[in-house]
């Protein structure tokens, strides 16, 4: 890996703050409500959206007797049409005939503008196109530096982990369109994260969190492997190299692992290998083979020609190589996109080394989407230590059978640290997108992947 250049850039931007607020119904006319908003402290604009939950019974675990929430017995869905000074005005897409919403709470997504930049297709439609989060969470203390998000209770209910700049990891669940937090506990100062990732390899119905994360007073990468029981977090195994797991195109999830070397004074990263569970330790099964491809992170693998797998991965240059058969056979995506530009990076010796964003494959109309993160850097060294990120973007490309093309793209309140597609509360099949505002707190946004 080559040495990393000095490089100098300035970057002029608007940072917004993103939450939710809720209001309370106070008088209906029909699909029309109004909200009060008298008591928010940022206040709504038209075109923001938002929802009215109709709960129905407590839900429990049988087994644990825990309670998880109460489940949902409708869902409706409505937008900012007006805004006064002390209430706004909205209008419901679904509502159903009777229903009766005085008295209840709406809970309103209020955005940034977003704006969207499409290849003009004309068999395309702009319901295609439409980036619109589905729901984003209240600002989070904290810079997170990694996530992930699986069943570590064992209770058939995805929760959300994030690790945070000072190595406190904080799981959550999102009940009510809320993030409550459920547990925590904090790695040691002397190691820097670099990644969270889960699954349950060891068989006892539960996901373990992988934390990989560099030693830095022994100089190497390392991969912890922690377990919910008993209330508590236990440490059950620690090993050389890093841990990252995919979503392939239309297949489960798979975790990788990759030992990172110094060889006579240089960086050697070994082929990843899929993670493997056996006679109760952790090690490395099946090399994945692509040409010149060394890393577990910003990576995927789909079937984007013929029945076999081909893998479409982060180059240094910023654009994604999707890596046909053949050495000399593949495609890059366009040049105005960096994906490799990435907060997530460490001096390892006289290297520094970036861990990419991950990258999400999903169906579209006509082809292959691919989901990746850009951000953008303020006057500073791009070293381990000096320089920030401060806006980010997520980017959508599509694969229409010959060649990788802008879909769409949507600016974020802040920079990137990761995404993710999966599940959360009662979101099905979503990109899971946290990111930090220029107040240094952690907000998370959820896209529809579909």
């Amino acid at each position: 890996m080559k040495k990393l250049f000095i490089l100098f850039a300035v970057v002029v931007f608007t940072s917004v703050q993103v939450f939710a607020q809720t209001a309370l119904i106070v008088k209906q006319d029909g699909a029309r409500v109004y909200l009060d908003i008298s008591e928010f402290k940022e206040k709504p604009k038209v075109n923001d959206t938002f929802t009215v939950t109709f709960w129905g019974g407590e839900l429990k675990n049988p087994k644990t007797g825990k309670v998880l929430g109460k489940t949902i017995e409708r869902r409706l869905n409505g937008k900012i049409t007006e805004v006064e000074p002390l209430y706004a005005v909205g209008t419901i897409n679904n509502i159903g005939k009777g229903d009766k919403l005085e008295g209840l709470e709406a809970n309103i997504t209020i955005l940034p503008i977003v704006q969207y930049t499409t290849v003009p297709q004309p068999q395309q439609n702009a319901q295609q196109n439409n980036l619109t989060p589905l729901w984003q969470s209240a600002p989070l203390e904290g810079k997170a530096l990694a996530f992930t998000a699986g069943d570590i209770m064992g209770s058939g209910e995805n929760n959300l982990v994030i690790a945070y700049e000072d190595n406190n990891i904080i799981s959550y669940n999102l009940q009510n369109n809320k993030l409550n937090k459920v547990t925590e506990f904090k790695l040691s100062p002397l190691n820097k994260i670099i990644s969270l990732d889960n699954g349950d390899l060891n068989g006892n119905n539960k996901a373990e969190i992988f934390v990989s994360y560099f030693d830095t007073a022994k100089n190497n990468f390392n991969t912890s492997v922690y377990e919910f029981e008993n209330n508590t977090w236990a440490e059950k195994a620690n090993f050389r190299g890093l841990v990252k797991g995919i979503a392939p195109y239309n297949k489960e999830r798979i975790l990788y692992t990759q030992n990172i070397n110094n060889m006579s004074g240089k960086f050697k990263p070994l082929n990843p290998a899929v993670l493997k569970y056996k006679d109760g330790k952790y090690e490395a099964g099946e090399q994945l083979k692509a040409y010149k491809f060394q890393s577990i992170y910003g990576f995927n693998l789909g079937k984007f020609d013929g029945d076999k797998d081909q893998v479409i991965y982060t180059q240094s240059s910023g654009k994604l190589r999707l890596q046909f058969d053949k050495k000399s056979s593949y495609i890059n995506s366009p040049s105005e996109f960096n994906f490799a530009s990435t907060p997530n990076r460490i001096k390892f010796d006289n290297d520094i080394v970036k861990f990419y964003s991950s990258l999400a494959l999903y169906s579209g109309e006509g082809g292959i989407i691919i989901a990746g993160l850009e951000n953008k850097a303020k006057l500073g060294i791009l070293s381990s230590t000096f320089g920030y990120y401060q806006s980010g973007k997520l980017i959508l490309l599509k694969w229409d059978g010959s060649s990788l093309e802008s879909f769409a793209d949507a600016p974020l309140g802040g920079y990137t640290v990761d995404l993710m597609q999966g599940s959360l509360g009662n979101y099905q099949d979503v990109l899971i997108i946290p990111f930090i505002t220029s107040a240094g707190k952690t907000t998370v946004l959820l896209y529809p992947a579909k």
